[in-house]
């Protein structure tokens, strides 16, 4: 059981790997002066792990100002997090967290309709114990946090 969980989060980890950060998606990002920062209603297991969407919202926030990109509240576009989790019994947790840019578009065949989609996005899985989860679950904001700002600055040139 244990093998095949692990070929099955390799291959998941290989085929997310460059998941929407192609140079398409990338262009997206073009423009984008400030953002706000979202975080989605997470898995019930892991607030009581300590992984609150207040921790990741101020890790993540903190790490796009560090970068010098504006956060702003009111912001029509703005990163989001997701994540999912998995445990078997007593054993490790199995976390996917994925990082996106969502900004309003229109329709080009209609554009009253407007949405806003994921125009950019990024993802990781990790494996961790309860003890080591919140550490881990930080680790992966800052990578994905690094992703994002590295994408945005492919395009935006400070």
């Amino acid at each position: 059981m244990g093998r095949n969980l692990f070929f099955t989060l390799t291959l998941f980890m290989a085929f997310l790997a460059n998941a929407g950060d192609a140079t398409l998606d990338r262009a997206t990002l073009k423009g984008v002066k400030a953002v706000g920062v979202i975080i989605d209603q997470l898995p019930q297991d892991l607030p009581k792990e300590g992984v609150t969407p207040d921790a990741l919202q101020a890790r993540l926030t903190e790490r796009l100002r560090e970068a010098n990109i504006t956060i702003d509240p009111a912001a029509k576009e703005f990163v989001g997090i997701r994540a999912s989790s998995v445990r078997a019994a007593k054993g490790p947790y199995a976390v996917s967290m994925t990082i996106g840019l969502y900004q309003p578009v229109t329709l080009a065949r209609d554009p009253s309709m407007r949405a806003a989609p994921q125009t950019w996005e990024v993802d990781t899985v990790m494996m961790a114990d309860p003890k080591l989860l919140y550490r881990a679950a930080m680790d992966s904001v800052d990578d994905l946090a690094a992703r994002f700002i590295a994408a945005y600055r492919s395009v935006n040139p400070q």
